[in-house]
């Protein structure tokens, strides 16, 4: 499954692509490269475990600058990804979102503390401590308590089922199910609403600052918050790992394309775009400040400070910045991506029997795409993996950690083995599905109960913000659903018990259709209930997606 290396541009064509001032003219086959490559076999067997069909890293320090390739960006053509590959990076959104408002902060615009209100006209939350204390500091580190629309907000086929005229009133609905400023819980929504705030102060559209105010300065020529235009090439095909590891061709992340998910998770990139981002933000996290063309940062020190704990207990800091997350190694890493829920033991400790260095990291996790990123401040390094697969458990970010021991040059004996890891992460993956029917099968109370008539369940449902509607139909003696009424978003519906239904489909079939395998039962639980009137019709839809009560009910219309 995995492709020969391609022809690799010589070193001084990835300096002159990075930038005359990127790093130091050494040579790329100095010995710390290649003890990086000797790593090749490892990141192989890696992307096996995982399933993950390409896959780009770099390591990037002062004195060296390591880029290699493995497999495709085309599985079917066989064609390599290289330097210039274009994939998806999910999260590693949210960093330059951060960056982009810190740049209106820096022109008198805005202040972090100032109240989300007094930015933005449109907010009106349903939350009373939402609407008048919600700082954009509180949305950037994840501490508001917001009800998050991860389950259903991007569904099938990477679709954004959000329309762009629904986005604010879609957030302003959105309950507060934690305590405000009580800790963090990862939240697509704050980026979202930042991004709206952004718009409001610039009076242009996100992507547009972005572009101008960023991308541009920093000559990032090959990076986008939508779909690349098609007469951009070499853009990497997307994939979903199937349960024997193939890959299976997905539609491609659509976030940002109608609005929704730009600010949050629309970057789509290439290694050497995203080491000339990370090599300014290491300079402005370093100095405060940092100048490239008309960009300019004065806000490193704020942007980089901890502002939230990510665990309960640790001995070292483990915090959430703005955009990023902060480890203190050693430690344990990975806190953004996926590979956590697959680790019943917790993650590894990395870094051990070294000088304790800080590591500042994101990870982007999409349908169709994995990412991570990790700087060093102290050593001015970057450690930056993108791959082209939803795979059985975060590769990249078990090759991030493999490459950040590498460069920490952490003692053989004290290394943590990642092939272990990995083959552990994907053998839990592998077991959802037989875990969740089981849940599902001793949850059931009344499992001979018979349902109604299944013409008496068809019709339109509508949520509360009349944003969202689910669809019933009778079709061939079979009921299904369709979020937004959309043929791709169509699963038969199965009698579970009563006037319940699961719409639970085989894991392969859902990564096929472009969907994470991970939710519990009770997100493929579809309840039906009747009027309390008397009359027995069903007129309501109980579907509890994302644990705020009020969104999980869905009025029938008509």
């Amino acid at each position: 499954m995995l492709a020969h290396s391609a022809q690799r541009p010589s070193f001084r064509q990835l300096l002159l692509r990075l930038g005359a001032k990127a790093f130091p003219p050494v040579s790329i086959m100095d010995s710390s490269s290649d003890r990086f490559r000797r790593l090749r076999p490892t990141i192989k067997e890696l992307m096996e475990i995982g399933g993950t069909p390409g896959l780009m890293v770099a390591v990037a320090t002062p004195e060296t600058l390591y880029i290699d390739n493995f497999g495709y960006r085309d599985v079917e053509k066989e064609i390599s990804v290289d330097a210039d590959t274009i994939f998806p990076g999910a999260s590693l959104t949210k960093a330059i979102t951060a960056v982009a408002f810190s740049i209106l902060v820096d022109e008198g615009k805005a202040k972090w503390d100032t109240p989300v209100k007094d930015l933005l006209p449109a907010l009106n939350s349903r939350d009373e401590t939402l609407q008048n204390f919600l700082t954009v500091t509180d949305l950037l580190c994840h501490r508001h308590g917001m009800a998050e629309s991860d389950g259903y907000a991007v569904s099938a086929e990477n679709n954004c089922l959000i329309r762009p005229d629904d986005v604010m009133r879609h957030l302003n609905d959105q309950e507060r199910l934690r305590p405000f400023r009580q800790g963090f819980s990862y939240n697509n929504n704050g980026y979202e609403l930042v991004g709206k705030v952004i718009e409001q102060l610039s009076g242009i559209p996100y992507v547009e600052f972005v572009k101008e105010r960023i991308f541009g300065p920093l000559g990032m020529n090959r990076t986008f918050l939508t779909t690349p235009p098609p007469t951009v090439d070499n853009v990497a095909k997307c994939y979903n790992a199937l349960d024997d590891r193939t890959p299976a061709l997905i539609t491609a992340p659509q976030m940002g394309n109608d609005w929704w998910g730009g600010a949050s998770g629309g970057i789509r990139s290439s290694i050497v775009d995203l080491l000339k981002l990370y090599k300014f933000l290491l300079k402005a996290f370093n100095n405060n400040e940092a100048s490239e063309g008309t960009l300019s940062l004065r806000q490193g020190e704020y942007l980089m400070s901890p502002r939230v704990p990510l665990e309960s207990v640790s001995r070292r800091e483990a915090s959430y910045a703005m955009g990023w997350a902060r480890v203190q190694l050693p430690g344990r890493m990975g806190h953004i991506g996926i590979n956590p829920r697959y680790m019943l033991d917790g993650m590894p400790v990395i870094g051990k029997g070294v000088p304790s260095e800080l590591v500042m990291f994101h990870q982007g996790s999409l349908a169709g795409a994995l990412a991570f990123v990790g700087l060093l401040p102290d050593s001015e390094s970057v450690v930056l993996v993108l791959s082209n697969a939803l795979a059985l458990n975060d590769v990249p970010d078990w090759v991030g950690q493999l490459l950040l021991e590498e460069l920490l040059e952490v003692p053989a004996k004290l290394r943590v083995n990642f092939v272990e890891a990995a083959k552990t992460s994907a053998a839990r993956n592998l077991t959802w599905f037989s875990r969740v029917t089981k849940l599902l099968a001793e949850q059931r109370t009344n499992g001979t109960s018979k349902p109604r008539d299944l013409e008496a369940y068809v019709g339109t449902y509508w949520d509360r913000a009349r944003i969202f509607k689910i669809t019933v139909t009778l079709e061939d003696g079979k009921l299904y659903r369709a979020l937004q009424g959309l043929d791709t978003e169509k699963f038969e519906l199965h009698h579970y018990e009563g006037d319940t239904f699961t719409w639970l489909p085989s894991r392969n079939e859902l990564s096929r259709r472009g969907l994470f395998c991970g939710p519990g039962p009770t997100y493929w639980k579809v309840e039906f209930k009747a009027d309390d009137d008397g009359n027995g019709r069903i007129r309501k839809l109980i579907w509890m997606r994302d644990g705020a009560e009020a969104n999980g009910h869905f009025d029938k219309v008509g």
